[in-house]
This record gives C-alpha cells, sequence and structure tokens, in this order.
C-alpha cells in the first residue's frame, strides 16, 4: 500500500480528537521515540523532530488566533 504524501480533514469529524491525530512513544526495536498518526498515517520521529513541530505548530496556531480573533471567530 502506497503511503499518501497529501491528507485532509474529513468532512465529518471521526472520534474527534483521536480519530483524527494520536502522539505516542514508539517501541524498542524502533530508532525513533515518538510517534505521530495523523489520518492513519504513522510518522516515527525522533524527539528533537517531534520537539521542533510542536513549537512550529503552536506558533501557526497563534498566528491563527490572531487572525480568528480579527475576524470575530472562535479561537483554539
Amino acid at each position: 500500500m502506497d503511503t499518501p504524501h497529501e491528507t485532509h480533514e474529513p468532512r465529518v469529524p471521526q472520534n474527534w480528537p483521536k480519530g483524527h491525530v494520536s502522539v505516542g512513544p514508539t517501541g524498542p526495536e524502533d530508532d525513533e521515540c515518538v510517534l505521530v498518526t495523523i489520518h492513519g498515517v504513522k510518522h516515527y520521529l525522533h524527539a528533537t523532530t517531534a520537539s521542533e513541530l510542536s513549537k512550529m505548530l503552536a506558533a501557526k496556531i497563534a498566528t491563527y488566533n490572531v487572525r480568528a480573533r480579527q475576524a470575530g471567530l472562535p479561537t483554539v
């Protein structure tokens, strides 16, 4: 099975939030230590990569919240 290179949110939420995204440890046989699953696609990450991803996501969410407030929309 080919792994998709792109995913989108489903039109209808599926078991929110765990049906969309989950994070956990990898097994002892893996070189990486963090497993991020997004819409069924598994991503094995080193802790440093996971940490940078976390920082980048937090920054983008902060930017989104500023724009949402300006537009009178709810923030996350």
